[in-house]
C-alpha cells in the first residue's frame, strides 16, 4: 500500500462495523468498473431500499412528501419498484426562504435526515454561517455558482462526506493509472471557498502531500466575490473587483504553465484537474509560446469536468480534445479522462478509453420523458438518479441535464450503465455549474 492509499484509508474510511449496504459497495469493492452486473444489481437494490427507509424515517420534509405520493418502504420489493421512489428536483436545494442564517438553519432542520442539534450560531454573516454549519455537521457545506441570482446549498454530514471523497479519490486517482508516492496534484482554481468545485478539490486532495498540492491562489473566494463573478454587479466597486478577478485568472494561467514546465523538467507525475475551456485556453497560450511538454513519461493524468462549450459558438469533441492534449502535454488519450458529476450526487461517472462515461455501481441512473416517466435505454431525456450514499439528505434527484443512457458500454467490455454522447441541458433548465461560471469569466481571454 503506497502513501496515497494509506492516506485515503486514514482520512475517508468508515470502520467496517459501521457499514451500511452502500458501504459494502463503496469500501468493499476493489474496482468500481470491473464487476458482475447481476450481483451488483442485487446489492445496489438493498442499498437503495435501506437509504430510502432511512430518509423516510428521519426526514421531516421527505416523510411528508412520500406520504403525499402514497409510497412507503414497504412498497419497494424488487428492482422494478425503485422507480416508485419519490424524487425531488435539483432546484429544491434553492427553495430556502431566506439567506438569513437562522431561517436557513430552520430550513436545513426540516430537510435534513440527520440530527443537527440546536441553533447556536452568534454571527450575521452567511459566509461565517456556512463555516459554522460545516463544523457542526463535521461534514461539508457547498454552494452553487449562483448564476440565476440564488445559490443552491448542499449540506453533507460526516458519513456522506467520507463516502463521497473516498469514492471520488478512488475513481480519479486510482482508476486511471497507478499513482506514485510523490505524485503532485494541480487545480488551477481557488480552494478557500464553499463553491462546489473548489471545496471538493480542497477536501479530496488531502490524500496528497501538502507540498505536492498546487492551486491558483491562497486567497479566499467568498460568497460576495462569487456573486460578482456571477454577474451580480452592485456599483463601480464591484466592477473594479471583477476586472481584478479576470486579470488574476489570466495571470494564473501563465503561472500554471511555468509550474507544468518545472514538473516536466523534474519528471514528476501530476494529476491535473480542470475545466475543458480552461485547458483549451492554456493550450492556446502554449501554442503562442511554442511550449510542448512530455508529461506522459511520468504517467501523468489530466482530468476535466464541467462541459464542452468552449465559448459562445464553439464546442469541441472529447476525441479532438484528447489529440490536442497529446500534442501539447505528451499525455496519451488513455491518461486523459473527462468525468461527469454534480453537486447533489455522491459518485462520479468516469469516461473510459472509448469515451463512454461509466457510473459507479451504487448510483441507479435513469432517463425521464417530459411526463416524468422512465424511458428505455438508448432514448434521450431528463437525467435522474437514486444515490444511496447520501445520508444527510435524500439523494433521489431529478436534474436539468439531458442525456442518453446505455445498459452497458458497447466498446470497452466493462459492465454497468454508461452515458453515451454529449450531456446538454433540457429546454428551460438553468445554465449550471462552477464550470459555466468560470467559462464566462475567461471567455474574453479565450476569444481575444
Amino acid at each position: 500500500m503506497n502513501y496515497l492509499q494509506k492516506n485515503l484509508e486514514k482520512i475517508f474510511y468508515i470502520e467496517k462495523e459501521k457499514w451500511k449496504e452502500v458501504d459494502k459497495l463503496i469500501y468493499g469493492l476493489e474496482d468500481y468498473f470491473l464487476y458482475n452486473a447481476k450481483e451488483i444489481k442485487e446489492r445496489r437494490f438493498k442499498a437503495i431500499k435501506e437509504a430510502f427507509t432511512h430518509h423516510y424515517s428521519n426526514n421531516l420534509f421527505y416523510h411528508r412528501y412520500c406520504k403525499d405520493n402514497g409510497i412507503s418502504p414497504d412498497d419497494i420489493k424488487k428492482e422494478e419498484d425503485l422507480k416508485k421512489i419519490p424524487m425531488i428536483p435539483d432546484r429544491f436545494f434553492k427553495d430556502y426562504p431566506s439567506e438569513e442564517p437562522r431561517k436557513l438553519y430552520e430550513w436545513l432542520y426540516r430537510i435534513t435526515s440527520v440530527e443537527i442539534g440546536d441553533y447556536d450560531f452568534n454571527g450575521k454573516s452567511l459566509q461565517d454561517f456556512l463555516i459554522w454549519a460545516e463544523r457542526k455537521l463535521n461534514g461539508l457545506v457547498t454552494h452553487s455558482s449562483g448564476t440565476t441570482g440564488k445559490f443552491s446549498f448542499m449540506f453533507r454530514d460526516e458519513i456522506t462526506r467520507k463516502r463521497m471523497f473516498y469514492s471520488a479519490d478512488k475513481v480519479l486517482v486510482f482508476s486511471i493509472c497507478y499513482p506514485h508516492d510523490d505524485a503532485h496534484v494541480i487545480y488551477p482554481g481557488p480552494i478557500k471557498t464553499h463553491l462546489t468545485m473548489g471545496r471538493w478539490v480542497a477536501e479530496g486532495t488531502k490524500i496528497f502531500k501538502e507540498s505536492n498540492r498546487h492551486f491558483l491562489t491562497d486567497r479566499a473566494l467568498t460568497l460576495d466575490i462569487v456573486r460578482i463573478m456571477a454577474g451580480q454587479i452592485r456599483g463601480f466597486g464591484d466592477k473594479l473587483k471583477l476586472m481584478v478577478i479576470k486579470k488574476a485568472m489570466h495571470k494564473g494561467q501563465l503561472k500554471l504553465l511555468r509550474l507544468l514546465q518545472e514538473m516536466d523538467r523534474q519528471n514528476k507525475q501530476i494529476y491535473m484537474i480542470t475545466f475543458p475551456f480552461q485547458l483549451y485556453d492554456l493550450m492556446n497560450i502554449m501554442k503562442e509560446e511554442g511550449v510542448y511538454l512530455n508529461l506522459g513519461e511520468s504517467d501523468s493524468v489530466i482530468i476535466t469536468g464541467g462541459g464542452w462549450k468552449i465559448h459562445e459558438n464553439r464546442k469541441i469533441s472529447s476525441e479532438e480534445f484528447s489529440k490536442m492534449i497529446e500534442e501539447f502535454f505528451g499525455i496519451s488519450k488513455d491518461n486523459y479522462r473527462d468525468v461527469y458529476g454534480m453537486s447533489e450526487m455522491n459518485g462520479l461517472a468516469l469516461e473510459c478509453e472509448a469515451r463512454y462515461k461509466h457510473f459507479v455501481p451504487w448510483i441507479y441512473p435513469m432517463v425521464l420523458d417530459e411526463n416524468g416517466e422512465p424511458v428505455e435505454y438508448g432514448e434521450e431525456g431528463r437525467f435522474a438518479f437514486l444515490d444511496p450514499a447520501a445520508h444527510s439528505y435524500p439523494g433521489f434527484i431529478i436534474t436539468g441535464d439531458k442525456v442518453k443512457l446505455l445498459e452497458e458500454c458497447p466498446q470497452c467490455g466493462r459492465e454497468g450503465i454508461v452515458i453515451e454522447g454529449e450531456i446538454t441541458r433540457m429546454a428551460g433548465a438553468e445554465a449550471k455549474g462552477c464550470g459555466n461560471l468560470m467559462r464566462e469569466l475567461m471567455v474574453e481571454e479565450i476569444t481575444r
